[in-house]
């Protein structure tokens, strides 16, 4: 996807605030245990997933990204403590950027990415755009099943060059598209409703299924958008007013049922609402609060409904500075990324899926784990200490 619709998209989950209704969801089954240590894993937590920014600007690549992951001296510890590898489908186009002769990624580098993580028993995630608007207003029926087959085109470089696809994670796909033009010039009415955007969704899903039949779906989206119950019994309001009044378990309610008319299962979703927007529900940065009664809501009401609940682990350096000197933003970043996680696990985080991915700007480097102030410096002391037993 675009630079510009992946900052849309961000800008919306800090944005936006997740509301709670009174008697949310209630949860129907046993509840994970709790995250007891943020250094420690614990045995319910069955996925750890890294995803590291590949870009520096747009979809130019970082210039370390692809040699650096390619290397498994450059990032051992990360290697044999993660179960998932997750990237974005954007990395993948055959087409060179302008001015540009070859792609952005090799084929050699991806084939020796996909040798990589074959080896050392990785499963394979790819965040996707799901739906996304073009030039022309997309048509009933048709609209999900269009943007299923230009991704399809992208994923299967990656299954051709020896990758395998076990999930698929959309990307803002709903509530972006029949929300964001209430408060946003910038985007257009879908003139769709939430039910009928989540056919579209379905239907997005029931293509890809038929073309990798083993991939399990997912969806990120900006908590907000809903109104959400928390734990804590705080109401936790929109904070653009302009929005309509979408409570969180219609919504997921809705996309379940669309996707079981189709035979399909929702396995994950991911919550997009890192250290900015805890610090904004503790009161904003003059207050220094983190609250994770938000996230913690999403998670029993995911829970409560047999979805894995996943929490995305990332935060941004201090924004306030308009050119930042970058060893300074790479260390703010990774502070930031670490207070919010270390909060989570105080909190009684719940989550099955922990999503340790950046799409921010800082760190700026990817590698080598060895180096603290780079993206998998970061994971290496963020992630749960255990290997996986399968690991080679």
């Amino acid at each position: 996807m675009s630079s510009s619709l992946r900052q849309s998209c961000r800008a919306v989950a800090l944005l936006c605030v997740a509301a709670l209704v009174a008697g949310g969801c209630r949860s129907e089954r046993a509840q994970p245990a709790p995250i007891t240590g943020a250094g420690p894993g614990h045995p319910s937590v069955a996925r750890v997933w890294v995803g590291p920014m590949p870009f520096s600007s747009g979809r130019a690549l970082r210039p370390d990204f692809a040699t650096v992951l390619g290397d498994p001296q450059a990032w051992p510890e990360v290697l044999a403590r993660a179960d998932v590898f997750k990237s974005y489908i954007m990395l993948l186009p055959e087409v060179p950027l302008s001015g540009k002769t070859t792609p952005e990624v090799s084929t050699a580098h991806l084939q020796a990415l996909a040798d990589l993580l074959r080896r050392r028993r990785l499963q394979t995630a790819f965040e996707v755009g799901g739906l996304r608007q073009g030039d022309a207003l997309p048509r009933r029926g048709e609209w999900g099943r269009q943007v299923a087959a230009n991704e399809l085109t992208h994923l299967r470089r990656w299954l051709a060059a020896g990758g395998r696809i076990d999930y698929l994670t959309t990307d803002h796909a709903l509530m972006m598209n029949i929300g964001s033009f209430y408060y946003s010039p910038g985007f257009r009415d879908c003139g769709l409703s939430l039910a009928e955007a989540a056919g579209e969704l379905a239907d997005y899903f029931q293509a890809l299924h038929a073309a990798i039949p083993d991939a399990k779906f997912g969806v990120i989206e900006s908590l907000g958008f809903f109104h959400v119950s928390g734990p804590n019994g705080r109401v936790y309001v929109r904070t653009v007013p302009k929005l309509p009044v979408w409570r969180f378990e219609d919504y997921l309610e809705t996309l379940l049922a669309a996707m079981a008319q189709r035979g399909l299962t929702l396995d994950h979703f991911h919550i997009d609402f890192g250290y900015e927007g805890v610090l904004h529900d503790g009161g904003g940065p003059a207050a220094g609060t983190l609250d994770y009664g938000r996230i913690r809501g999403v998670e029993r009401c995911l829970q409560a409904r047999g979805v894995r609940a996943g929490v995305i682990v990332n935060a941004f350096h201090d924004t306030r500075v308009e050119t930042p000197e970058p060893d300074t933003a790479n260390r703010e970043a990774a502070a930031n990324t670490e207070r919010f996680w270390r909060g989570y696990v105080d909190a009684g985080g719940r989550a099955e899926d922990l999503v340790f991915q950046t799409w921010q700007p800082f760190p700026d480097r990817t590698g080598p784990e060895s180096d603290p102030d780079t993206v998998l410096g970061l994971y290496r002391r963020l992630l749960p200490d255990r290997a996986r037993t399968d690991a080679p």
